[in-house]
């Protein structure tokens, strides 16, 4: 029988006692299983939200996150939104109504690397008008990144570099200019925005612009020449979204700044991250909130981050020191043999250990519980708590 009726045209909150698992009673930290959100929400004040694969897919929202969030609201919860998205983070924050939610439901914003990239580019990188508005020379970057589309728009995010234009279009850095470089030799470093083009030109979308062919297919064919010579020049590489993988509409897996980053890494190259898991990024909600803390702590109470990535969310909470929730339903959802979870789709249920006769995709605690205490090992990352979703329960 399963533990909740899944068809059920009312949300019901899950009020059985959590299952504490601790594989080895030496050394392993234990997990906490739940199947749904809603017991956790009494144990936080704070609760710090990835984007993809938690509250939406990049085109809809996902099974019962806003209906989640609304309920952490209407409980006083203090939420920001922690993004390893390469956009601004005023551009990322308007985008949030497109998903049914609005921007002032998160009191502490939204943080993003790309937003920190961004600054760092600027301080490091950009070249400002001289006093009878000539420029000095620019300095230029190789630029891998996204193409134009109506979610994604490169050139506002060098115009944010350039410009530092905040939400409300003021100015937060002096105007400037990052040159696009042509060719490995004209480039004094590598911006890695995004994984699905390098662009030679700040003009929109021209026929020089090549597709690496990395996004859907991990191709490095046409990247790593590219990086070689890189290499041989000892360009620095500026990551703004450390992410590997990203979970897409129709549970497509795209491929991610992230992979291309650690690829130079490995070759010898420099790589300056932004985002998450590094503790800079989660503390900077924190300043946000308004909440004060030490950031050398240990634990740092009341306060849980939710993601969908061991790597960089789990990973990163842990470093930080606040609790983490781990989302069965993202990025690894099919790593462990689970069904991702869908803007229509709850994904894979947890069930008791009679799941004979039902058709929605099912799995026993005692089986689940064996899948992650392998997986969580073979990482050597442990969450706090782990929820199929971010749902109170089941629609």
């Amino acid at each position: 029988q399963l533990l909740h009726n899944l068809n059920s045209t009312t949300a019901r909150s899950d009020h059985r006692t959590p299952m504490r698992y601790n594989t080895n009673t030496m050394s392993q930290p234990a997990f906490t299983l739940h199947t749904s959100f809603s017991p956790l929400i009494s144990l936080y004040d704070t609760f710090l939200l990835d984007q993809f694969g938690v509250i939406h897919n990049g085109s809809q929202s996902l099974h019962g996150a806003v209906g989640c969030i609304e309920s952490m609201l209407d409980r006083n919860k203090k939420l920001a939104i922690l993004s390893n998205t390469s956009s601004p983070a005023h551009v990322a924050l308007k985008r949030l109504k497109k998903y049914g939610l609005r921007d002032d439901m998160f009191a502490g914003g939204l943080v993003s690397s790309g937003e920190e990239c961004a600054k760092y580019v600027r301080e490091n990188y950009c070249c400002n008008f001289n006093e009878d508005a000539s420029i000095v020379k620019a300095k230029k970057a190789l630029w891998f990144t996204w193409k134009e589309s109506e979610t994604q728009k490169p050139l506002q995010f060098l115009s944010h570099i350039e410009n530092g234009i905040d939400g409300d279009d003021n100015l937060i850095g002096g105007r400037g200019v990052i040159g696009v470089a042509e060719s490995v030799e004209e480039a004094d470093f590598i911006l890695l925005h995004g994984s699905e083009v390098w662009r030679q030109s700040r003009e929109l979308p021209t026929s020089d612009d090549l597709d690496l062919n990395f996004l859907y297919n991990e191709d490095f064919t046409m990247i790593d020449p590219l990086l070689d010579q890189s290499l041989e020049r000892n360009l620095p590489m500026v990551c703004a979204n450390p992410d590997f993988v990203v979970g897409l509409p129709g549970g497509v897996v795209g491929n991610m700044p992230g992979k291309i980053a650690e690829r130079y890494a490995q070759k010898g190259g420099i790589v300056h991250h932004f985002g998450k898991p590094s503790p800079r990024h989660f503390h900077a909600c924190l300043d946000n909130l308004g909440i004060v803390f030490d950031a050398n702590a240990k634990s740092i109470p009341g306060v849980a981050h939710v993601g969908d990535s061991l790597e960089h969310d789990v990973a990163g909470a842990n470093a930080a020191g606040v609790d983490s929730v781990f989302v069965l339903g993202g990025i690894h959802a099919r790593e462990l043999g689970l069904v991702p979870t869908g803007s229509e789709d709850v994904g894979t249920v947890i069930a008791d250990d009679d799941v004979g006769g039902h058709e929605i995709a099912c799995i026993t605690e005692k089986e689940l519980t064996i899948k992650l205490q392998s997986f969580f090992e073979e990482r050597g990352i442990w969450p706090t708590h782990v929820v199929p979703r971010l749902s109170l329960g089941f629609d």
